[in-house]
Parts: structure tokens; sequence; C-alpha cells
């Protein structure tokens, strides 16, 4: 997802395969919730004395105000504490799935345009209740054109958000209410495939008026100036060093909540991270190179998770520079790109060349959308340009340039400015020097600077990843719509636009693929906007002890029910 996640590909690779990206997923979406099933991980188990969880957070969260959080580092802690409408956990078949959360059940009308929520009774962490209304005013502030969400677009679903997000009609326009203190009333401007999936995502949590407007732009920076909902509440936070969460004792669900303490270091060098690992300080982490896989096999102390992590990198072009103005050089640095050697070397194997958008896992209609798919649109723009370096030469001439590439130096501007990041930025450098015959340069940027410089079109060539909000086909292809402003590439397109319109507007799964599709070639093959790289998979540590694990394909790492059992 940005949690949706935007991350470095550096981080995507370092650091965060250790969960899933922010994002969502999930099964039963027309289940009417089912009943409240988090009591059945209750009663007697055998656990430590002392409850408490070390893991590691990729990086530094922007903000943790969940209309203007983006990135993935943010959702795993808002995920642990803050609650939304639903929760999305992992069932016992091992698949992504949909259960309550602040709503204790919910109901679709039969025209799939009304959808009513009930909340539980809950209370925020200072002891006021949680109601409707501060769904709805969270709901309105994240479309409101004054608090520059640039994930207002996910909402865009309910009638008349999109027209309010851009200053055409009030917020009372808006198709959702609070009925009573405990119903919310959704009304959507069309039937959404995708909608239920929506509820899990932080979009949804509860905002609190009185809080946001006492600490204005400070909130979700501090922990004090935030109240908080979820099975656990910030105790501390040392930037750029770690969060730590402590239970939540006002929690609805406390009683299930095993863990007194939950730290999530911030641990930037894979040296680093692999020896606290090792030595029992990291509970759990990414293990990506071989010989710490092999290191931690021989210990016998460690269980593997493996799978796709429902998340594509990407490389992304600056629309607004003189170079990247032009197809034809966006083209070709798509078609020079070292996906097989990407994955092979920079992730260690454990990721597989991305000749599509939308990776393997996102399903459609419950069906892999890859497999019904098949079309590779990086596939067929190479059989187009067998020669990139021609087509880079084509594209500088009409430009009026002139056409020796050596004659011509492109920057890349890298997250990261630890060991990690100058491996992948070098491997950039030579790849493309070799392939194209230009001259390239690497910039490194901290996090938070990379989101700020790209968001200012600050660069040039960049790279990151996306990570599933919700476990559909849209999740991928909608930030790319000329309204939401998740990737700045400066690239708009009416067509587009209107092809995931158009997908939006119907739930016929054959229409929506045919739609997808399309998409997916303007976007790459016909236009160049972005350079898929690599497909990921996880292949996290987790040391035996651990109990109760949960880190959903499509979401955060949810401490919830984790406990430990065993620990030395």
């Amino acid at each position: 997802m940005k949690s949706r996640k935007l991350l470095s590909v550096l981080l995507a690779s370092s650091m965060v395969a250790s969960v899933a990206l922010t994002g969502c997923g999930g099964k039963d979406k027309d289940n009417a919730a089912g009943g409240d099933k988090a009591g059945d991980k209750a009663g007697a188990v055998k656990m430590d004395k002392e409850q408490y969880l070390n893991v590691v957070l990729g990086a530094e969260p922007k903000t943790l105000d969940p209309s203007k959080a983006t990135d993935l580092y943010s959702s795993q802690v808002l995920i642990n504490t803050m609650e939304a409408l639903t929760r999305l956990e992992v069932g016992e078949d091992g698949k992504d799935v949909i259960k309550p959360g602040a709503a204790k059940e919910w109901k679709k009308s039969d025209d799939g345009l009304k959808w009513t929520f009930t909340l539980r009774d809950m209370k925020w962490s200072d002891g006021q209740p949680v109601t409707a209304e501060q769904f709805v005013y969270g709901i309105t502030r994240t479309l409101d054109q004054n608090t520059g969400s640039q994930y207002a677009f996910l909402l865009y679903p309910i009638k008349n958000a999109s027209e309010f997000n851009k200053g055409k009609v009030k917020a009372e326009e808006v198709g959702v209410k609070a009925v009573d203190d405990k119903t919310i009333e959704f009304t959507l401007a069309s039937p959404c495939a995708y909608f239920l999936d929506l509820t899990y995502f932080k979009v949804m949590e509860p905002q609190r008026k009185d809080v946001i407007e006492k600490h204005g732009d400070k909130y979700g920076t501090e922990p004090e100036t935030m109240v908080f909902t979820g099975p656990f509440i910030i105790s501390e936070w040392v930037h750029n060093n770690k969060v730590d969460l402590v239970k939540n004792k006002d929690y609805w669900d406390a009683e299930n909540v095993k863990l007194e303490k939950a730290t999530l270091k911030i641990i930037k060098e894979e040296t680093a991270r692999m020896n606290e690992l090792y030595n029992g300080s990291l509970d759990t982490a990414a293990v990506t190179k071989q010989e710490w896989v092999d290191k931690f096999n021989q210990t016998g102390k460690f269980d593997v998770k493996r799978g796709y992590d429902g998340s594509s990198t990407y490389t992304f072009f600056n629309q607004k520079d003189k170079y990247f103005a032009n197809a034809k050089i966006r083209k070709a640095f798509i078609i020079a790109n070292d996906r097989k050697g990407t994955a092979e070397t920079l992730f260690r194997s454990l990721a597989e060349p991305a000749n599509a958008w939308c990776p393997p896992a996102i399903q459609i209609d419950g069906k892999d959308y890859r497999e019904k798919a098949a079309y590779l649109p990086v596939e067929e723009l190479k059989k187009a340009n067998p020669d990139p370096k021609a087509l880079l030469i084509e594209g500088l001439k009409e430009l009026g340039l002139d056409p020796d590439p050596s004659k011509h130096t492109f920057k890349i501007l890298q997250s990261g400015t630890d060991a990690r990041a100058k491996e992948f930025a070098e491997f950039d450098q030579q790849n493309y020097s070799k392939e194209l015959g230009v001259n390239i340069e690497c910039d490194y940027a901290e996090w938070a600077v990379f989101q700020k410089r790209t968001d200012e079109f600050d660069y040039q060539i960049a790279g990151q990843a996306w990570g599933a909000d919700y476990n559909d086909p849209n999740t991928f292809f909608d930030l790319f719509m000329s309204n939401a402003g998740i990737c700045p590439t400066g690239w708009k397109s009416d067509k587009y636009d209107e092809l995931i319109k158009e997908t939006a507007n119907t739930i016929d799964p054959a229409k929506r693929l045919e739609k997808f599709k399309e998409a997916e070639k303007l976007l790459i093959f016909e236009d160049g906007v972005i350079s898929p790289g690599v497909w990921r998979f996880k292949n996290t540590f987790i040391r035996k002890y651990i109990k109760n694990y949960m880190a959903p394909t499509f979401g955060a790492l949810d401490l919830k029910y984790t406990y430990t059992d065993g620990r030395e």
C-alpha cells in the first residue's frame, strides 16, 4: 500500500520481507461477519511468565495519522494500535479472512448499494466511547481536500466521495452516515466487488475530532498526540530507533491479547539485524542471505514462513524531466532492466522476474489474476524492441539531443544510505551503463527524504515497491489514476482512468478482467509509465517459542493473538 505501501526497492528486499506488505485481502466477503470468533483463541494456554516480543520495523514511519499515512511502516504500527471496522486475520486454512473488528456484524442490501455496520461497545485509550460519528468523521476528513490525503481515492466507491474530494459537493452529501451511536450506513455509487476489503484498512479507522484539532499538524507524530482503539498503545517512540507498544487494557478484546509489550526496532543495517536475530535480541526477521539462512537453520530454533508477499517492485520515471518526457527513452530503460539478475543477485533468489505489473496471489473472482491474465506486457515490449540502446537513440533524436548515449547522464534516486542501498543502486548503475551505454549516477536519501523528493518531482529515476491494500487487482491499478496522487510520475491518461472506473462500476469478473488487462498493456507496453521489477517471496525466520504468529498475505504483522511459550 504506499501501505498501500510505498517502500523503496531496497527496503522492500532487505527489511520488510519479514512481514506482509501493508495492505489487505480476504475471503468470506459477503459473510455478514459470521459472529465473533476471536474468543476461539481464548482459554487456558501455556505461556511464558514474561510476555514480550522484539520485531523489525523497516524504517521510521512518516506519520501515524490514518488519513495521511501511506507507507508500510505506519501501517505496521496502526494495525496493532487502531481498530478498523473489520479485521484481516489468517484462518485455520492459512488463508486471509475478514473478521469482525470495531463492527460486530454487518449486512449488505440485495442490490449491493447499501452496507450497514453495527458497532460493538468500545473505548478509546483515554476512556472515551467509540461512536459511529467518529468513523464518519475519519472518512470525511480523509476525503476533505484540505487534509491532502493520498488515500482519498480508495473511498471513491462511496456515493459522492469523489465529488466531495474535488470540492463539488458538501461533506453531508457523502454516502456515509451515523444512523445512531452504534450504526454506520454506507451508500455506494454502484455495486463494488471489493468494498468489504476496504473496511479493514486504515481509512476505516475511527478518528477523534477533538484530539486532531487540539494537536493540529503534530497529530500522529508523537504518542502523546494520539489516542488508540487497538490491542496495543504506543508507550514510547524513539524516532529512527524504535516504537514500543504495550497492551491496551481498555481494548474490547483485551482478554485475548497475551503480549504485554512489543518493541518494533528500526535497524537499518542487514548485518546488525542478523546478529540481533541470532543472539535473541530479535524474535523474528526476514533472512535472505544464504550464509545466514544456513546459520539459522543449523540452530534448529526457528520456523520459516515462505510464499509470495503480494507485492511488486518497480522503477518509475519523472515525466516532467526532459529525457523521460519521451516514451521511447522510458521504454528503453524498461527493456534494459535486468529482472533475472535482480531476482537472483539482489533478492538472493527470493523473488522472480516480473514481466507484468499485478503480482501472483492477487485474486479476481476467487482465482489468481496472473493465471487468468496471461498477457505479459514487458515480454511483448522486448519482442517489439529487441535493442533497447537503439530505442534510446531514437528517443534522443526525437528530443533533438546528441544521439550518442555516452554523452548523457541519468541519476537514480535510491532510498537508503547503508551498504545494502549501495548494492542495489550500483547493480542498476552497472546494468544500465552496460545495456544502454549511458552514464549513471547514484543519489542516496533516507526514506522520508526519498518520499519528499519524489513527491516534489526532484528525481529522474526511482524505485520502490507496492503491496496490496486488499485482495483485488484494483489495488494495483487504481494508484496510477490521475486523481490518485500516489506514484508521482507526472503521467495522466483519460483512457486509463476510464478503464479503471469501468472495473469499479461492474461486479462482472469477465468484464473486470478484460479492462484490467487493457490497463496493464497501456501502463507498460503503450506508454511505458513504470518498469516492473520482481515479485518477491517472504522468507521469515520465527523463533519456535512464538505462538499464533499472524501476518496476512495482504496485511501487516498483527500481534493481537501472539504470545511466547518456551523462551529461554
